[in-house]
């Protein structure tokens, strides 16, 4: 694990006490594992509807330079006991959520907590940037991985502690979100030309430390 060092890239606003407690956690979980990390927190300024796909992207643009895996966290889940060390593969690691009675909401489920090499996730172009809100751009994303011809996996056991927070949902975003989804899946959109290479943003403060970088970003 020495030879590699992995980016945990968590999309965050309004979450302070999720924050508050998922971050000593990780830092805690993965200095015991032994996995060379840093934590990548990229939050959305206020004023607009929360781009959860955007925020990821981001977060690997601003680590790609120094890590070579990165792991998209949702901040919400808080690992129980899953593995985070190196796959070649894109791998998808909440596969026993407390949220979903420790298991899947659906078959096809590739969200919460998804791992990708520096090199396969280019090659998908990144998530989607066309998503906002909830909803869309985790299916979206395996999609992308379908189509660039990469074979993905889940990692057992990927046990993980859901923690509680408000659901809002924006019934247009959300309606919006699934034609973009069905639109993808027809091959009505062409998913290379808009991802990681459309995805645009201003840094409007960095807190860094040794371990963790505090990114708020204006989109």
């Amino acid at each position: 694990m020495a030879d590699h060092k992995l980016a945990v890239v968590v999309p965050y606003r309004d979450r302070e006490e999720n924050l508050s407690i998922f971050l000593p956690h990780i830092r805690k979980y993965l200095e015991e594992k032994g996995i060379d990390h840093r934590i990548y927190v990229i939050e959305q300024e206020q004023g607009k509807t929360f781009h959860r796909g955007l925020m990821r992207n981001i977060g690997f643009l601003e680590a790609e330079s120094t890590h070579d895996y990165f792991v998209f966290h949702d901040v919400d889940m808080i690992p129980i006991n899953a593995d985070y060390s190196y796959e070649s593969n894109p791998t998808h690691l909440a596969i026993s959520v407390s949220q979903f009675n420790y298991g899947l909401p659906y078959e096809g489920y590739f969200g919460g907590v998804v791992m990708f090499t520096k090199e396969d996730f280019k090659k998908i172009n990144g998530y989607s940037v066309g998503y906002v809100g909830w909803g869309g751009e985790d299916d979206d994303l395996l999609y992308r991985c379908h189509l660039a011809e990469l074979k993905v996996q889940r990692k057992s056991p990927g046990i993980f502690k859901s923690l509680d927070h408000p659901r809002g949902l924006n019934n247009v975003a959300y309606e919006g979100n699934v034609k973009r989804i069905q639109s993808m899946w027809k091959g009505e959109l062409d998913w290379k030309s808009e991802g990681l290479n459309t995805s645009q943003y201003s840094v409007v403060d960095r807190n860094e430390t040794e371990d963790r970088i505090l990114i708020k970003v204006s989109i």
